[in-house]
């Protein structure tokens, strides 16, 4: 196995939002142009994960939708896992400034961004762990699955996104 899978996670409601949040324009781009811009550059291939993007590689959420990130980390995982990919490196789509360095930051095996659960790096071999865990338990929070996997926290300082239309600072 060589080389690392970028996920954009991708397939939530926007709920809090109001609309469309990964469509949402910042500085005349839709949000998730952005992720993608900023994850490509740090991975070997990229995946957006939750829905059809057009120009990029999609997967539907693993093992159905509505299972919130962790259906979305679960499909990636599995990608990469059948990819012969290490691992995956995950990004939700409303964080467009996200570090152009988070795959050295993160460094190797399980980590997360300490605040931003979601900018995080998964060994692929953990697919199989996380299918068992999804058909197991009612705990769908990543939070609950950072626990599970013993994952390292880092600290990056604080990483703005994008929760509702009043996030996004007006063009000047």
């Amino acid at each position: 196995m060589t080389g690392v899978l970028g996920a954009v996670l991708a397939g939530g409601a926007s709920s809090r939002f109001g609309s469309d949040k990964a469509k949402a324009l910042f500085h005349g781009k839709a949000l998730i142009e952005h992720v993608i811009s900023r994850l490509r550059r740090q991975v070997s291939d990229l995946v957006v994960v939750g829905r059809d993007y057009p120009g990029e590689a999609s997967i539907p959420d693993r093992p159905a939708p509505g299972l919130g990130p962790l259906g979305g980390l679960c499909a990636a995982l599995h990608h990469a896992d059948a990819g012969g990919y290490d691992a995956v490196l995950t990004s939700g789509c409303d964080l467009p400034e996200l570090p152009l360095d988070l795959r050295d930051a993160l460094g190797e095996g399980s980590a997360f961004v300490i605040g931003q659960p979601l900018l995080a790096v998964w060994p692929s071999a953990l697919a199989g762990v996380l299918d068992l865990h999804l058909a197991r338990s009612s705990d769908r929070s990543l939070r609950g699955w950072v626990a599970l996997t013993g994952a390292r926290g880092v600290d990056l300082g604080p990483i703005w996104n994008v929760n509702r239309p009043t996030d996004i600072p007006p063009v000047q």
